[in-house]
């Protein structure tokens, strides 16, 4: 489960600069001198919950502990209620499951020989907890936003101090981390020892590899070829990887020309209130609506009314602008006001217009410089204003760009999409954002990605590391059914009992407490919305399992849940993270203020 020390790190700025200097300067030692008498009183010494094959497991057990917090976590992410004494009572019998798998593996551990702790193997650990403990501070430091790049040093070192003082607050200094760094790592040390004995020279094939690779790839096909609106969803919104791509995709460069502010709002809101009369108009019913042949009139009007205007199809869609007039019906709140003066195409196309006149000395210099040789890509870097064109890498690839790609701005999208063939250069398009010029850099593949090296190597890894835990898994599962394990009375209530917890809906199914661990770039807040909700249907749009946060990843006992508990994993300083709104293009946004996807 998270330590105090990550949940510190993270914590936004404003809530570390609430805690008093005074009181976060206070060691453990003073503030349990200051505890009131009664408190002090009112402590029980640890007991004895239940001992497997003569060990004990006492109240106070570390990885008891971690277990029940951790499950206490994840029961609340899942909106379970954690004050209930049925769920409480689920939770400490899935904790205390996990406590003694700790135990056996320790145990079997000392009878394989294998519990031997050198200096070299805590010294090792120790150096790890300094590394991890000095990211943690970085990001205290960060998250207050006490340092810039003209801070000085006295103002450096101002700001660690808040810091250190914040994350003592939460009862964690060097010491106290890197301590329990170590204890956590010894643990995981005796894991990876009986891991290694139980698999032996067993390991993963190039044809173990090539299958995992094409179960991948199905899965993906399946779930984007015919729609490329959850692919654009999850993999460029959500920074999601994908083993396949979509046929018909091209990869589109462009420069971004800036225009002059009053020019582009007064495009921008001339064609805001034209859409908005046409949709008006739209849901206004005509006279030969009004009465329908065996309709009397109160039951058209009825029917008219149950329609809400916001929900009509907007008129340009199956009207031309230019054949609709603005409405002479009687006056409705859903009509621009009377004293407005009604926007028509032609003043929407004059805005327009004037946009492009105000660049076109610039757009003229652009195909001058084309036509004599100068290539797109110098181009780019000496007129285009897009942040996400100055990237090498994303130039060289360009944004991909598809008919039915749910992230661009519907001009830019549409133009890209006119090009005829690789190596076209548009006219001039008005954006939101701007002016575009675009180039049709290439065509991108579709279907199955190249299987790589590297990808191997991450496939392989993965691979063997869920061979060794399920062979650890099963081989825990018969220490188990073997084990002498004994309850005391005090441990009754956290005995596991099989008939009940298979029918009750355990937190989660899928794999270790430790597995909350470090925020992956995959898991997007829950208050972002989707870039188009009009093309994602909402049941498609972020399944459970896929957007739910790491943290509510799963069960202790389908995995060695202590062996992946270590700090090590839950100290990832908090700005690795990729920010979803750098990573999180919405539907109207044009490429340029497009950010990197999160790969």
């Amino acid at each position: 489960a998270e330590t105090p020390a990550e949940e510190a790190a993270e914590a936004p700025a404003e809530e570390a600069a609430e805690a008093p200097a005074e009181e976060a300067a206070e060691t453990p030692a003073e503030e349990a001198a200051e505890a009131p008498a009664e408190e002090a009183a009112g402590e029980q010494s640890p007991v004895l919950l239940a001992t497997v094959n003569g060990e004990g497991i006492m109240s106070d057990n570390a990885s008891l502990l971690d277990a029940l917090s951790y499950y206490q976590e994840l029961a609340g992410s899942y909106g379970m209620d954690v004050s209930s004494e049925d769920t409480m009572s689920l939770l400490r019998q899935y904790s205390m499951q996990h406590a003694i798998q700790t135990v056996l593996v320790s145990q079997k551990a000392a009878e394989l020989g294998l519990d031997t702790i050198t200096d070299d193997d805590r010294a090792a650990l120790a150096a790890d907890a300094k590394t991890q403990w000095a990211g943690i501070i970085e990001s205290v430091i960060s998250s207050q936003g006490n340092v810039t790049e003209g801070s000085t040093d006295e103002e450096k070192a101002a700001a660690r101090a808040d810091a250190e003082a914040t994350l003592l607050a939460y009862g964690y200094n060097e010491e106290t981390y890197t301590n329990e760094y170590v204890e956590y790592g010894l643990s995981n040390l005796l894991f990876d020892r009986v891991k290694k004995h139980l698999t032996g020279d067993e390991t993963v094939t190039d044809e173990d590899i090539q299958t995992y690779y094409d179960d991948l790839v199905k899965e993906d096909r399946e779930k984007y070829e015919n729609d490329v609106g959850t692919y654009e969803f999850y993999t460029q919104y959500y920074g999601q990887s994908s083993y396949y791509t979509p046929e018909g995709y091209r990869g589109i460069t462009h420069i971004l020309l800036p225009v002059d502010e009053e020019l582009m709002n007064n495009w921008k809101d001339l064609s805001a209130r034209l859409e908005e009369q046409q949709s008006a108009a739209e849901a206004e019913p005509t006279e030969a609506e009004e009465t329908p042949a065996g309709e009397t009139a109160p039951a058209a009007e009825a029917e008219a009314e149950a329609v809400p205007a916001d929900d009509a199809e907007p008129a340009a869609e199956e009207t031309p602008a230019e054949d609709t007039e603005p409405a002479a019906e009687p006056e409705s709140a859903e009509t621009p006001e009377p004293t407005a003066e009604p926007v028509t195409e032609e003043m929407v196309q004059a805005a327009k217009q004037a946009i492009l006149d105000s660049v076109q000395p610039t757009v003229d210099e652009i195909k001058s410089k084309l036509e004599s040789g100068v290539s797109f890509d110098d181009l780019i870097k000496e007129y285009g204003t897009d942040p996400g064109m100055q990237d090498d890498a994303r130039r060289a690839e360009g944004y991909m760009v598809h008919n039915d790609s749910i992230l661009w701005d519907p001009a830019f999208q549409a133009a890209a999409m006119a090009l005829e063939k690789i190596g076209d250069v548009s006219d001039p398009v008005v954006g939101q954002y701007g002016v575009h010029i675009l180039h049709y850099l290439k065509d991108v593949p579709g279907g199955a990605d190249e299987l790589t090296e590297e990808m191997k190597d991450e496939f392989r890894s993965t691979l063997q590391s869920e061979m060794e835990n399920e062979v650890l898994q099963s081989a825990i599962d018969e220490w188990m059914d073997a084990a002498e394990i004994v309850y005391t009375e005090e441990g009754e209530p956290w005995k596991l009992v099989i008939e009940e917890a298979d029918e009750e809906e355990a937190p989660a199914e899928e794999a270790s407490p430790a597995e909350e661990t470090a925020p992956t770039e995959e898991a997007a807040p829950a208050e972002e919305a989707a870039p188009a909700e009009e093309a994602v249907p909402a049941e498609e749009a972020a399944p459970a399992e896929e957007a739910a946060p790491a943290e509510v990843a799963a069960p202790a006992e389908e995995a060695a849940p202590a062996e992946v508990a270590a700090p090590a994993e839950v100290a990832a300083p908090a700005e690795e993270a990729v920010p979803a709104e750098e990573a999180a293009p919405t539907e109207e946004a044009a490429p340029a203020e497009e950010a990197a996807p999160a790969e």
